[in-house]
């Protein structure tokens, strides 16, 4: 299974140079019949910035670019689900358990969850809420004006197709292609984590930001299906 994300003529210049291994890597896809989504920003424009592509450019570029995309499925998305406080450490750990609560109760993002239930959830996973709220006072507020949310555009719906993923897996680990690194491919990443689905990222066909280095490889990650800590083991002290 590959999920290949933002790809498109919008983003070109910051993956030019993966263009020949991509369109490799979807021949060899399209050789083993592997299952392809080809996931793209379909926001053309804000504020005169170009964001994003319609399907039709999606698809003369890919065209142009000899990318095999007849067999692969085109999902048109928006982007900014997750507030970019919530990107790294403790506080992507807590906006994964929120996801989850947002999936399992339908609700559209967190400022739908009430006080008492967010600082349940973080105790769920720590007994230190104090410490949580006294490291991360913007995200806590962040988290209760409802910048951790669910899609409001995923071409037929963020859960259907997380529900599509797990019943076409059988075992199989999701591979993960794309960028921005810390931007749409993260949230995507996100996403399946908090759905417990098992990814890793295929690291020579991820793109960044110009500021962004490289990380080093990854291997599959496999998803707890309970909350995740907040703090890392290392930081818990023994009574």
């Amino acid at each position: 299974m590959l999920l290949c994300i933002d790809f498109q003529p919008a983003y070109v210049e910051a993956f030019g140079d993966l263009v020949v291994p991509l369109r490799e890597r979807l021949r060899v896809a399209t050789q083993r019949d592997e299952l392809v989504h080809f996931i793209y920003n379909d926001v053309f424009s804000l504020e005169g910035e170009e964001l994003g592509d319609s399907l039709s450019r999606v698809q003369e570029w890919g065209m142009q670019e000899c990318l095999e995309l007849d067999r692969a499925r085109l999902i048109q998305k928006n982007f900014g689900w997750v507030s970019h406080l919530f990107r790294a450490g403790r506080e992507r750990n807590v906006a994964i358990t929120i996801l989850r609560h947002l999936m399992d109760h339908g609700l559209s993002n967190s400022s739908e969850i009430a006080a008492v239930d967010l600082e349940r959830m973080v105790a769920a996973s720590h007994d230190d809420f104090e410490g949580f709220w006294d490291c991360s006072p913007e995200a806590w507020e962040e988290m209760r004006v409802g910048a951790i949310a669910m899609p409001y555009l995923f071409e037929g719906g963020m859960i259907p197709w997380l529900e599509s993923l797990k019943g076409s897996l059988g075992g199989e680990v999701v591979e993960v292609t794309g960028g921005f690194r810390h931007r749409c491919l993260d949230e995507i990443c996100m996403m399946l984590e908090a759905a417990g689905i098992s990814y890793f990222l295929n690291e020579p066909l991820i793109y960044s930001l110009p500021d962004e280095s490289p990380e080093p490889e990854m291997q599959p990650l496999e998803c707890e299906v309970k909350a995740p800590l907040l703090f890392a083991a290392s930081d818990l002290v023994s009574a």
